[in-house]
């Protein structure tokens, strides 16, 4: 587990544990069995040795370094090899000393071409051999030397086919089909070793000798905690299978423990196999309890209940957590609660405590104490005796390439030692080796402070006790955070959501009214808005507004410019925070809206509403800096402050594709400013408009401030865009729509007091670069999500695909097998990514586009759908060889993809800019240089480097484009404000008859 520096023990007044002499006396034990003795990968005389020793010395090389040996399998050429070697290793100002420089410069030509390729080979090797120190082998055949060979020296084995994530079905069942294999054949061989009754038996009597371990991850693309009862009926369709012909063949198998997003769904799929009617009596099964993990005790109790309820014991893995980063940095950055002990000592004071339950529970769980920590294993060994258990009642685990020195010392003693043994290709086993290399380099690793550090005995067996949590003062002054986005793994939040979308769904349809000056009309020309994922159910009736209304809706919010305009800012501020905290408080009947009238799915949704409260708290938080009234220039004599103040009225003509979101950032940004509204929701979305109207009002905003009129865009809102009484405009759209507002507010009317500004963000036709050396695992997953997402109705959505190079056939390849696995299904259901389109006229534009995308176009997936009860539009993928093709050109807004190859990384740029939008863009590459040309040349609003082309966040990443993707605005970042405002100077002169102020005593 890689977690940050160790903090220092604090002193207590608790008295020792009586078990502490024993525990110490065990470690001292083992510590003496194996002094002198170094791990492998410690081992300078080795290559991988020496290559760590460099690593512990440079923080910043270890990082490059590592990424290096990440991308290396993936490198076809010598030349590559030697310009990523360059990029990450040849740094100015480092100094790699002799052994790491010259190996270095001799590999990427420093010293001339002589030897380079022969270098670059022995690289590969090395790093080859770096793996196989930690990889048993490529295949069964391959590790089943070695098994045997660690068999004979009295070691036990659970073998891992290496996979981090499966992104298609092909995969998935690829990965069960090896699992089947490693069952049947490597059981077949094994079982013929002659016997070693410490690995063949325990307490309890005869244990198979064969012990594998499944990645649940590997075994389905699409999991999610969202859904978690979908993602386990999936799973057990695969992992089943796995068990029922493991206890045909007598084999154990165990389910590891991976991210926490996965958590909850493994331990729901573990109960449901172990308690099936054909698994319940059968005691060779296995799971992963993670000691990092702050609730890891209630899970362990999980167990001990299922054990109970089945009659028949199961075994438990306890293990530190070898995601302790990744989890940290995820619950960071989502603003989730972070679901693992931030320090190293809580983790192993947990992890004792667990291996205490869990030995008073021995009826029921077998513990298998998985570390590399001779105080953790020495504590289990102490509590063991003292509760009088034999010695094989329970095992150690290690990890197989890893502290050689310490197994055998324990197998000398008498324990049975399992090695974590996986199995894999060079290519998946890259981030497993990265895990390792990471593990044996971290400040708070076991082995790295007993072996390189040379941390005496002592303190190495001295009990952790972790600090104690202080508080966190607050200030005056609070910064402004995102919104945490619903934690889906939280199941009471999980079930919340989806009983708020059952209960709107039943109570629907809802009455959508016009409202001015507080004043509600009903009835007359109304619009069905049908539901795109069941277009018999009607979701709301759309009173639509009258032209006479649009007329009436710029004359009230005129006549009360004045006033809100002299509001204080403190208090208009003030309103929107209140705003925030009524739009959280309900979030998800507010998202519950989006899944029945726009058929956003569940996560989409809360992601929306969670946006429409940043842009409360944040254009709250920027108006009292960035409008607050200030003081410019310092010299006597005069006195010089800028002043802002709201323009006056502003029109905002929201999208349906974000209708709650950018609808209250554009109300909100307009209205701490200065401005009163008038709201134009787009017509597929005006239910959801009103719920923010309505709350806006409830929270205290003047009715005359804030005018809601639902209405056709032809008449409603260019009637309201040539109104004499607008001030301005704030639109979110398509591309013709914008340039015909642009066009029409240029036009000074009778009456018009100023001249109308215009904040407009349009659409996007946004690329994917996909380098050669490209994850291809991320960019896939990567490009689904962005082109696929909400069905590919975001302005942000990928809808081109550019693959440099030699990576272009892999990355197709995957990509067209991965859409396999998306299926159109109702926004409602939790297991939907890829929703229906809006509505029957972008079904119809949608559907002839794949149909006829035109000459020279290809098709490499074509999905298809049987549902007819809603606007299903299955996922369509393109090749086409000329960039100026109409797919790679015209914004289609859904779930249509076109591919192009593109010979380099400059020619993938040059295609990515050849487009007359300038909104989002992407680049997937593991080149440092070539991210670095991304940045400066590839010319959009917002590009992610190794990450989909969607998702902005408020503050993080301010969003908005150029070209024909708007005006250059950028909404959720500084500077947006000033659109709204008129800025004034007043200047005094402080100067009388000689007599200044700033100078007198």
């Amino acid at each position: 587990m890689s977690q940050a520096t160790v903090t220092p023990p604090v002193t207590s007044n608790v008295p020792p544990s009586p078990l502490e002499p024993r525990v110490r006396e065990i470690g001292t034990e083992l510590w003496s069995r194996i002094k002198g003795e170094v791990p492998g990968v410690f081992n300078k005389g080795y290559w991988e040795g020496r290559v760590m020793e460099s690593v512990l010395a440079d923080a910043d090389f270890k990082v490059d370094l590592f990424r290096f040996v990440d991308v290396l399998p993936s490198l076809t050429t010598t030349e590559a090899v030697q310009r990523h070697m360059k990029e990450y290793l040849m740094k100015p100002g480092r100094d790699l000393g002799t052994f790491m420089g010259t190996a270095i410069k001799i590999a990427t030509g420093g010293w001339g071409g002589f030897g380079a390729g022969l270098a670059v080979a022995a690289v590969r090797k090395n790093v080859t051999g770096m793996a196989e120190r930690f990889i048993i082998g490529q295949n069964a055949a391959q590790a089943l030397p070695e098994l045997k060979k660690l068999y004979k020296q009295g070691f036990a084995f659970t073998v891992d086919l290496l996979g981090e994530a499966t992104i298609s079905d092909p995969e998935a069942d690829a990965y069960q089909a090896r699992y089947l294999d490693l069952i049947d054949n490597l059981h077949a061989e094994v079982s013929r070793w002659p016997a070693d009754d410490l690995i063949d038996r325990n307490h309890l009597g005869q244990i198979p000798r064969t012990n594998i371990s499944v990645k649940v991850s590997a075994m389905e693309p699409l999991l999610d905690a969202v859904d978690p009862a979908g993602s386990v009926d999936r799973l057990m369709k695969r992992i089943l299978p796995l068990f029922l012909r493991a206890k045909e063949k007598g084999v154990f198998l165990n389910l590891d423990l991976e991210q926490w997003s996965m958590h909850g769904i493994t331990y729901d799929l573990f109960e449901r196999i172990v308690t099936d009617p054909r698994l319940k009596d059968w005691p060779h099964v296995g799971i992963v309890v993670q000691g990092y993990l702050k609730d890891s005790m209630s899970e362990a109790k999980r167990l001990v209940d299922i054990a109970k309820k089945r009659g028949t014991p199961l075994t438990v893995r306890l293990v530190k957590g070898a995601y302790w980063d990744y989890e940290t940095v995820v619950a960071r950055q989502n603003g989730y609660p972070c679901p693992v002990f931030s320090e190293k000592a809580a983790t192993d004071e947990n992890f004792e405590r667990l291996t205490a339950y869990m030995l008073e529970n021995i009826q029921y769980v077998q513990p298998a104490i998985a570390s590399h920590n001779l105080r953790s294993i020495a504590n289990a060994m102490a509590r063991a005796e003292k509760l009088g258990l034999p010695r094989n009642a329970y095992e150690i685990q290690m990890l197989y390439g890893m502290a050689e020195p310490e197994r055998a010392a324990l197998r000398q003693m008498g324990n049975r030692v399992r090695l974590y043994a996986p199995v894999g290709e060079l290519l998946p086993g890259m981030a497993y080796l990265v895990r390792r290399l990471l593990e044996n380099t971290s400040n708070s690793g076991f082995l790295k402070i007993s072996h390189h550090d040379k941390v005496d005995i002592g303190t190495l067996m001295a009990a952790p006790k972790a600090t104690q949590p202080t508080g966190t003062a607050q200030t005056a002054t609070q910064k402004f955070d995102n919104c945490p986005l619903t934690d889906f793994t939280d199941r009471a939040l999980q079930a919340g959501m989806s009983a708020a979308v059952e209960q709107l769904g039943a109570r629907l349809p809802v009455t959508v009214p016009v409202v001015i000056g507080g004043k509600k009309r009903e009835g007359g020309n109304t619009l069905s808005r049908e539901c795109p994922s069941h277009s018999a159910k009607v979701v709301a009736k759309v009173t639509m507004a009258m032209r006479e209304e649009a007329i009436a809706a710029g004359r009230t919010a005129k006549l009360a410019a004045e006033s809100w305009r002299s509001t204080p800012l403190a208090q208009r501020a003030a309103l929107l925070h209140k705003l925030a905290d009524r739009l959280e408080a309900d979030r998800f009947e507010l998202a519950a809206m989006q899944v029945w009238e726009v058929a956003k799915p569940l996560r989409e949704a809360d992601g929306d509403v969670a946006e429409a409260v940043d842009f409360c708290r944040y254009y709250a938080h920027q108006a009292m800096t960035e409008l607050a009234q200030r003081k410019q220039g310092d010299v006597p004599g005069e006195d010089n402050q800028m002043i802002y103040e709201g323009r006056g009225v502003c029109l905002v003509i929201a999208p349906w594709n974000f209708p709650l979101a950018i609808l209250t950032g554009m109300a909100v940004a307009a209205l701490v400013a200065g401005c009163p509204v008038v709201l134009k929701p787009a017509e597929q979305s005006s239910a959801v408009a009103y719920q923010l109207y309505e709350r806006m009002l409830a929270v205290g905003f003047d009715p005359a401030v804030v005018q809601f009129v639902p209405g056709d865009g032809l008449e409603v809102g260019a009637t309201l865009v040539d109104s004499p009484d607008v001030a301005m405009i704030a639109f979110t759209g398509s591309k013709n729509v914008g340039l015909q507002i642009i066009q029409r507010a240029a036009v000074v009317h009778d009456g018009q007091e100023q001249v109308k500004r215009v904040v407009c963000e349009m659409g996007g036709k946004n690329a994917i670069i996909v380098d050669d050396d490209a994850d291809l695992d991320e960019a896939v997953l990567g490009v689904l999500k962005s082109a696929f997402g909400y069905a590919g109705q975001k302005c942000s959505a990928c809808s081109r695909v550019i693959a440099v190079g030699s990576g272009y056939d892999a990355f197709v390849k995957r990509l067209t097998e991965a859409c396999h696995s998306i299926q159109p299904l109702p926004a409602e259901q939790p297991a939907c990514m890829l929703p229906p389109v809006v509505d029957r006229e972008a079904f119809d534009r949608l559907q002839a586009v794949v149909a006829n995308p035109g000459a020279g176009a290809k098709a490499l997936y074509l999905g298809k759908t049987d549902r007819t009860d809603g606007h299903y539009i299955a996922p369509a993928v393109f090749e086409v060889t000329d960039p100026r093709h109409r797919l790679m050109r015209d914004e289609f807004f859904g779930p249509i993809v076109a591919v192009i190859k593109a010979a380099d990384f400059e020619s993938a740029l040059t295609i990515a800019n050849g487009v007359e939008f300038k909104l989002t863009g992407a680049v997937y590459s593991r080149s440092p240089e070539n991210l670095e040309v991304a940045r400066s040349k590839f010319r959009v609003g917002n590009l992610y480097l190794n990450r989909g082309s969607t998702g902005a966040l408020v503050e993080r990443q301010p969003f908005g484009g150029f070209g024909m993707s708007g005006i250059g605005t950028k909404a959720g970042g500084p500077g947006y404000l000033l659109n709204f405002v008129d800025p004034r100077i007043v200047t005094e002169n402080t100067m009388r008859r000689g007599v200044t102020p700033e100078l007198a005593d």
